[in-house]
């Protein structure tokens, strides 16, 4: 379906589904997604909520991804992340195993999966799922792992993305030796310019064409300006409540504006936390530094 304007996905109105695919059980997730093949978008956006059942063995991807922590704590190797703290997984670098730490029946996080500065191949997630039956008839998904008749294993998101393509995958090189924690409890607001009662969080930029990644707190009575962006933008509402063209909005919503488009201000009437992430329009312009 063709996104030719802002696009807003209200949290409540979407099902906390329990989802069963390549990597196994222990997830629940609420998909927002935008996807618009004929003019270039294709975004995964979701929330998703991990138990303890949940293991995802080490890997990495041909695409980047960013997770935002909201509550409880997930283990990677030594480390553990829990709410405010912000990762940045570039394509080609492997990360994991992890898991949902210990003294946490869970974790909530928001993702974003999106093409890196490759532009190789990018699936959408219901393609990857889509790809799922086909591979089931040949072997069986055993831990977050694929094996073979032959018993030959191999990552499952791997095995599924070289099954849709038809080919091995050819992962870019690096431009990062790891993942990127950014621990944004650590980082102090600063006031938007021009605009009063609106402060951001400059949390990173990466790459020729993002993902540029900020907090944006509005305080109650405040408002986001309008205006029209020439980068593609995603808004996830992480906390309050914003009305946005006459509508409220509860956390956790998600927003997608497109680039070159106009966008009306966002107003929040008892006070709002947004988490904006911002990437090059579908013709390589860069995301300013901050515009929001």
């Amino acid at each position: 379906m063709p996104i030719t304007a802002p696009a807003i996905v209200e949290g409540e109105d979407l099902e906390l589904r329990k989802i069963t695919t390549h990597r196994g059980g222990g997830r629940s997730r609420k998909i927002f997604g935008f996807l618009d093949r004929e003019n270039g978008i294709c975004l995964n956006a979701s929330m998703t909520v991990y138990t303890r059942e949940r293991l995802n063995p080490r890997h990495k991807h041909d695409f980047d991804q960013m997770r935002y922590y909201v509550r409880g704590g997930e283990c990677y190797g030594t480390q553990v992340f829990g709410p405010g703290d912000c990762v940045y997984f570039p394509e080609g670098v492997p990360y994991g195993p992890s898991f949902t730490a210990e003294g946490n029946e869970e974790n909530v996080r928001l993702n974003m999966q999106f093409q890196g500065p490759s532009r190789g191949p990018f699936f959408y997630r219901t393609e990857v799922q889509g790809g799922e039956p086909g591979l089931l008839k040949i072997g069986k998904f055993e831990n977050g792992l694929f094996v073979w008749p032959d018993g030959r294993k191999q990552d499952s998101a791997e095995a599924v993305r070289e099954y849709l393509g038809g080919k091995k995958i050819e992962y870019p090189v690096p431009r990062y030796d790891d993942y990127v924690v950014m621990h944004s409890n650590q980082y102090a607001w600063q006031s938007l310019e021009n605009v009063m009662g609106v402060s951001v969080k400059h949390l990173g930029y990466f790459n020729e064409g993002g993902p540029n990644i900020k907090l944006v707190k509005i305080d109650a009575g405040a408002c986001t300006p309008a205006g029209t962006a020439p980068c593609q933008q995603v808004r996830f509402l992480i906390e309050g409540q914003i009305v946005y063209s006459g509508k409220r909005y509860n956390a956790i919503s998600c927003m997608f504006f497109p680039a070159g488009v106009p966008y009306e201000s966002t107003v929040s009437e008892n006070g709002a936390t947004l988490l904006v992430v911002q990437l090059a329009s579908t013709d390589g312009q860069r995301p300013p530094f901050c515009i929001i």
